[in-house]
């Protein structure tokens, strides 16, 4: 038996609205703030707890959405990623329990740009995610991963946005000289700080000083490698499962997800391609919400509706992520293909993963799609992606059963009412259910809703909603889209 020690940021952290009342306080704070990392990077094991809870008394519902917009849940995230063990643990419910193991599958953040209660607290995390960063830096270069470096030492435009502070520049000294950079002397120093030798290498993950300089959004190393005749075209040629990019991603892909809008317009200019991998470019403008990446990609050609290797499209990538920016340029910019097919489909996506809010539900719904709609895999999947999901069914009906598994032997037929319950997206469920979602409808397994639900705690909002009565349903959903005082019994 080993002794087990919790650490919990709340009450870890002196809050400011219950102690900090002098100078030794809220040096104590500071202190218990700087810390963070430090017994973030100990841990064995990080849980987010993340239940669907209302909270009248601030007229909101706190979900999984909302904290992956909470300033002070995304510095703790990047902390456990950018330590030597980046897998974490996000608990929705009782068996809602899922394994994060790669950035993409919870699309990441920045501290800048993210919800505080207390806007001072923007400016006391800068220097903790610098310190984040920096400890990341050295890590890999102990450990000799120069691939790794090179990925995070290029991300701290994205770590950093927001933030009144200066990203590290390099950890080398510089080679350049007094006189005023040309293209040469700035890609040259880039190849420098990145262990990099040729502007044409590809390193041991694949990847080429193009798609650093794409991660880094740097528009002066991209022009200067654009200027000695790099292929804006080259692609990586593995997967990166740290970050969880699938091989051939461009340097387009990576601006648009990193919403380096400059770099996106620069590479654009050059002729980039907008698909040829596995993914288009507007898939990644879509599940990072970049709106104005999709506003650049559709003005070049990139169509909303642009499939993946699966037949998912870039609207449905969109909803998947609970993506509203970006979901809503392409409401405004459709001409007349996301139909009520295409819409019903989305929201399906939405509640199949992790795009479940009730904004977005209401969202689709008012935009015609149906709240009944029944997914049909023989119709919405391309042949390679029904073989895929074929094999993940026949694994859960042998009983090695997981949330993949599940969603591929539960799938067809189903509603998004059961995908929500599945899921464990109470808020959406609540939603659907106020909105008239029938409960009685049988999926290909023959399952209903209700089954869906049988063995988890479900809130007594839902149980009510389940069971006909759904008025309660109404209740949180109402509160969930407004701001107004709703009183929510469990």
């Amino acid at each position: 038996m080993e002794a087990l020690f919790v650490w919990y940021d709340y009450f870890s952290c002196p809050q400011w609205e219950c102690h900090v009342t002098n100078q030794r306080d809220d040096y104590n704070q500071a202190n218990a703030i700087n810390s963070i990392p430090g017994y973030i990077a100990k841990c064995k094991f990080f849980v987010a707890l993340c239940p669907t809870i209302e909270c009248p008394w601030q007229g909101k519902v706190l979900s999984a959405t909302s904290w992956r917009r909470r300033g002070w849940c995304i510095v703790e995230r990047a902390s456990r990623e950018l330590s030597k063990d980046s897998t974490w643990i996000l608990v929705q419910s009782d068996v809602a329990v899922e394994v994060v193991g790669t950035v993409v599958s919870f699309v990441p953040g920045s501290v800048g740009e993210a919800e505080f209660t207390n806007a001072e607290d923007r400016r006391r995390l800068a220097p903790v995610m610098r310190h984040i960063v920096m400890q990341k830096l050295k890590h890999c270069l102990r450990a000799g991963d120069l691939p790794g470096f090179r990925r995070h030492f290029n991300l701290q435009g994205m770590y950093l946005r927001g933030l009144e502070i200066e990203p590290v520049r390099g950890l080398l000294p510089s080679h350049g000289t007094d006189a005023a950079p040309g293209d040469q002397d700035v890609v040259m120093e880039f190849l420098h700080q990145n262990g990099l030798r040729k502007i044409g290498e590809v390193d041991r993950a694949g990847w080429r000083p193009l798609h650093y300089a794409a991660l880094a959004g740097s528009c002066e190393v991209l022009k200067g490698l654009l200027n000695q005749r790099v292929d804006v075209n080259k692609r990586t040629s593995k997967d990166e499962p740290t970050l969880g990019f699938p091989p051939w991603i461009s340097a387009l892909d990576l601006a648009v997800y990193y919403k380096h809008h400059g770099a996106t317009r620069l590479l654009l200019a050059a002729k980039a391609q907008l698909d040829g991998g596995i993914s288009p470019s507007m898939h990644y403008a879509a599940i990072s919400d970049n709106a104005e990446g999709v506003r650049l990609l559709h003005t070049a050609g990139s169509g909303l509706l642009a499939q993946n290797l699966f037949g998912v499209t870039a609207f449905q990538a969109a909803a998947t992520y609970a993506a509203m920016g970006a979901l809503e340029e392409m409401l405004v910019r459709d001409t007349g293909g996301l139909d009520t097919l295409e819409l019903s489909t989305a929201l399906w996506c939405a509640t199949a993963f992790r795009g479940g809010s009730a904004q977005l539900v209401q969202r689709l719904i008012n935009s015609r799609a149906e709240v009944d709609f029944q997914f049909s895999v023989p119709r919405a999947i391309r042949p390679v992606g029904r073989l895929f999901f074929a094999a993940k069914s026949l694994q859960h009906w042998l009983g090695w059963a997981s949330l993949q598994t599940a969603h591929a032997y539960h799938q067809h037929g189903s509603t998004p009412l059961m995908q929500a319950i599945r899921m464990a997206q109470w808020e959406a469920a609540a939603s659907l259910i106020a909105a008239g979602a029938r409960t009685d409808i049988r999926n290909g397994r023959n399952w209903t809703a209700a089954d869906f639900a049988r063995g988890k705690s479900v809130p007594h909002f839902l149980q009510m909603g389940l069971d006909g009565v759904p008025c309660e349903c109404r209740r949180v959903s109402s509160l969930a889209l407004s701001d107004g005082y709703v009183e929510v019994y469990m």
